[in-house]
């Protein structure tokens, strides 16, 4: 009885022997079939499980391609004096900066004769030159203006047109210059000087085509 109780015996270690070592080659086999260049692990496509080795600089499909130079998306070119829309987006009828010819300071000849004013307007060329000024008088160039025959030839009808938009260096205030077609004149619109007395004062007046002046806030 005992030779037949140990052939049982490896009888059953055997078979499980067997089938592991079958398995073992077959894991194998199924490893050295697998095609060169096939990730391994969580690589592999279809696989819902996060990848823990994602490819460097593997950049979305939808994010804009701009060529060096371009502006970033949502952030257009500015202007310089606090223009907010840039000078490219300007009408015709001013530039931002002063004309060539216009002096550092404001000549004899300008229009503006109040005393305390925070704006003045000089011809130059044909057109008109504004200076900001300064709570000391002190002074800065600012837009040129074309003459009031090119703004006629512009514009002919229609709301007040926008010429310049911007802030005077010396004070902080705001400067808004207006073309009205109707009835040819230029609308300056600023602030005086804060003083212990007042504060965002309006100063606003008009010029017509003979560079006379009507103060309509002062």
């Amino acid at each position: 009885m005992k030779p037949s109780s140990s052939r049982k015996i490896f009888r059953r270690i055997a078979a499980p022997l067997s089938f592991a070592l079958l398995l073992t080659l077959a894991l194998a086999a199924a490893a050295f079939a697998q095609p060169p260049g096939t990730p391994s692990g969580n690589n592999q496509q279809n696989n819902n499980q996060p990848n823990s080795n994602p490819p460097v600089n593997n950049q979305p499909n939808n994010q804009p391609n701009n060529p060096p130079g371009d502006p970033e998306p949502g952030n257009p070119p500015g202007g310089p004096n606090g223009n907010p829309n840039g000078p490219l987006a300007n009408p015709p009828g001013a530039t931002e900066t002063s004309h060539p010819s216009a002096p550092f300071t404001p000549p004899a000849d300008c229009i503006v004769s109040h005393a305390a004013t925070p704006a003045q307007l000089c011809p130059i060329d044909g057109g008109l030159q504004y200076y900001f000024i300064g709570a000391d008088g002190s002074s800065s160039s600012g837009p040129w203006l074309d003459a009031f025959t090119e703004l006629a030839g512009l514009y002919t009808a229609g709301a007040s047109v926008s010429l310049y938009a911007g802030s005077n260096p010396l004070t902080g205030k705001q400067v808004n210059i207006h073309y009205l077609p109707s009835e040819q004149k230029l609308r300056i619109s600023t602030y005086y000087p804060d003083t212990q007395y007042d504060t965002d004062k309006p100063y606003v007046f008009t010029v017509d085509t003979g560079h006379a002046i009507n103060h309509e806030a002062w």
